[in-house]
């Protein structure tokens, strides 16, 4: 018989060629491939069974792969996000400092940062997943403490967010001598801009009560989620056309590999680590929610800070979801779902996990190991091509690339979905807001959940 180890090996090369694709392709996400594969795992099992391989292996090897998947692509997919504008769930909020730092011509750099703040989240979860398994489960419980109070939490983060908000909004009127009209600061500038950060939260929290449980649908047959059209158009396409409109040029970029600061870096990672651990254990909970609550730790964080802390938060929410499939027994996301109906998941409550478990574990390992380096060798090529290009052409031509995307995956009813977020993602810069606030289109719809 085939040793299991290689299967296993081969299965997780497999999975990381498939998340280079998910990654680099917007709008293909690694759900939509888990559900695909789980779908010809019957051939597969006709297939592999020639060799020797007995079907249970043959559903750990698909399983392996999908863990595979999903882990690479947490790393790859920041790559659209930063030189295409192309957010999902998960990287919506990356979108924003990665594209000021290409404009700054530091477009590769934030592609480094990013593929070491995800991988030191994999370092990171290997070495909590024991202190976890104690925390979580016997002899602490912390699963249902942390179930039970979340909602009062997020009320507190979301409230936390809106009052940090330090923007002065000009309100008085004062007329020129020509006549015109202009506003200027005043003594309650600030509450102003406090007003206005609630006004787009509550905005954007009503379209998630209103889009996230539309039943889009894709023309083409393909897989649709409603959040493509919802967050590319709050964070994508409204960055890109006010870029566009403002004549951005994107410099050419610089190739130098940027020096990790590790006073800059260890925290974000930690703090990334920790809350993406937390969330994949947590129902309806999101990498991009995750975010906005450990940036609220952070004091002043640097745009690279910000990038290796979302990162952090994406991996680290894949491996622990994981994870939380042999703690709790609970999937938390679509493909944990996939990987529960192809392997027999038992819970994890000796010192050693569980076989199952170790060789996912290991499958995850070697996509983020590989990840890790494809994501450097293709941020370079991507940095190398966009100076290259006109960039208010390039913002518009992708803008109207991820507009066919969503008509694709998602049909009309998901490029209306597409304006109409892209119209309320435009009203933080035009204000001067942080553009955080458009997080409530998730925040609001999970606490509702939750309470």
């Amino acid at each position: 018989m085939i040793d299991l180890l290689l299967l296993v090996i081969v299965s997780a090369l497999i999975g990381t060629s498939l998340g280079v694709l998910t990654g680099l392709i917007p709008g293909l996400h690694v759900n939509n491939v888990a559900i695909i594969l789980l779908s010809l795992s019957p051939l597969a099992v006709s297939v592999i069974s020639d060799l020797g391989v007995d079907k249970g292996t043959v559903y750990l090897m698909v399983a392996s792969s999908i863990v595979a998947t999903s882990m690479a692509h947490t790393f790859l997919d920041f790559i659209p996000s930063t030189f295409l504008g192309a957010p999902e769930g998960d990287t919506a909020l990356s979108v924003l400092p990665a594209h000021s730092m290409l404009l700054e011509g530091k477009g590769y750099s934030a592609v480094v940062l990013s593929a070491v703040g995800s991988f030191g989240a994999v370092v990171m979860g290997v070495l909590l997943l024991v202190p976890y398994k104690l925390l979580v489960n016997e002899p602490v419980n912390g699963y249902i403490l942390l179930k039970e109070y979340m909602v009062w939490v997020l009320m507190g983060v979301c409230l936390l967010m809106l009052l940090t908000e330090t923007s002065k909004i000009p309100y008085r009127p004062v007329r020129e001598e020509d006549g015109s009209l202009r506003f200027e600061e005043g003594a309650f500038s600030r509450t102003v801009g406090v007003m206005c950060a609630m006004m787009l939260f509550i905005l954007a929290g009503g379209l998630g009560l209103v889009v996230l449980d539309l039943p889009v649908s894709s023309p083409l047959g393909l897989p649709a989620t409603v959040l493509f059209p919802t967050l590319s158009g709050l964070f994508g396409t409204s960055t890109l056309i006010i870029s566009a409109k403002d004549g951005a040029v994107v410099p050419p970029q610089t190739m130098e590999t940027p020096e990790i600061d590790m006073r800059e870096a260890g925290p974000s990672i930690v703090t990334g680590g920790v809350a993406g651990s937390v969330v994949g254990f947590l129902p309806g909970m999101s990498g991009g929610v995750a975010t906005v609550v450990a940036m609220l730790f952070r004091k002043d964080p640097k745009p690279g800070s910000v990038i290796m802390t979302l990162s952090a938060i994406n991996t680290a929410n894949s491996l622990f979801v994981l994870g939380a499939l042999f703690l709790i027994l609970r999937p938390r996301s679509g493909a944990a779902i996939v990987v529960n109906d192809l392997v027999s998941v038992t819970q994890w409550d000796g010192v050693l996990p569980p076989q199952a478990l170790s060789l996912l574990l290991i499958s995850a390992l070697i996509a983020s190991s590989l990840g890790f380096f494809l994501t450097l060798f293709l941020g370079r090529r991507f940095a190398n091509i966009m100076p290259r290009i006109p960039y208010p052409k390039l913002a518009w031509g992708i803008v109207i690339f991820i507009a066919l995307m969503v008509l694709g995956f998602t049909g009309p009813l998901g490029l209306f979905v597409l304006l109409v977020s892209t119209s309320i993602g435009m009203v933080a810069p035009m204000i001067g807001i942080r553009r955080s606030h458009a997080m409530g289109v998730l925040l609001v719809p999970v606490m509702i959940m939750l309470w």
